[in-house]
């Protein structure tokens, strides 16, 4: 009897989601950490038209729903800017940039910025208080492209 190989890597895509998780709680002790946002959101984006690595992409969503909550975002606001950047933004940066990495920077960048604005955007509709986009998350910006060019 023989062990299916997609057992193996999904066992191993959740061993790399828990410690995800754990990280991301981490980040909140200590928030010169980056949350990863950006990573998970390339991530999805490079994903999402593969039919095999389906299972990332729900793992990706999963984290960063975790990611909202822990934060004090509003829930499923991410899923609200996804179906927006991959409808209307996502096909024209991947036909504008040739080079891979300004893709990269590009998806991090509109990813942090764009979900901040949505964010935003509820946050006022729903009168709650809003957060200042401060030199952090530049320093996440930066970090997530750093972290993605090694990947």
């Amino acid at each position: 009897m023989q062990r299916d190989s997609i057992y193996k890597s999904n066992i191993r895509y959740i061993v790399v989601f828990v410690l995800l998780v754990i990280y991301e709680s981490i980040s909140s002790i200590y928030p010169y950490l980056t949350p990863l946002f950006g990573v998970a959101f390339y991530y999805i984006l490079s994903n999402i038209n593969k039919r095999d690595n389906l299972f990332i992409v729900f793992l990706s969503f999963l984290y960063l729903l975790i990611f909202e909550v822990d934060k004090g975002f509003i829930p499923f606001s991410f899923m609200i800017f996804f179906i927006f950047y991959y409808f209307f933004i996502y096909d024209r940066v991947e036909h504008f940039f040739v080079e891979k990495n300004y893709k990269i920077f590009f998806h991090v960048f509109i990813g942090y910025v764009g979900y901040y604005i949505v964010n935003v955007v509820l946050k006022y509709l729903f009168n709650q208080d809003i957060s200042v986009f401060d030199y952090k998350y530049f320093l996440y910006i930066v970090t997530d492209f750093l972290i993605l060019v090694v990947l």
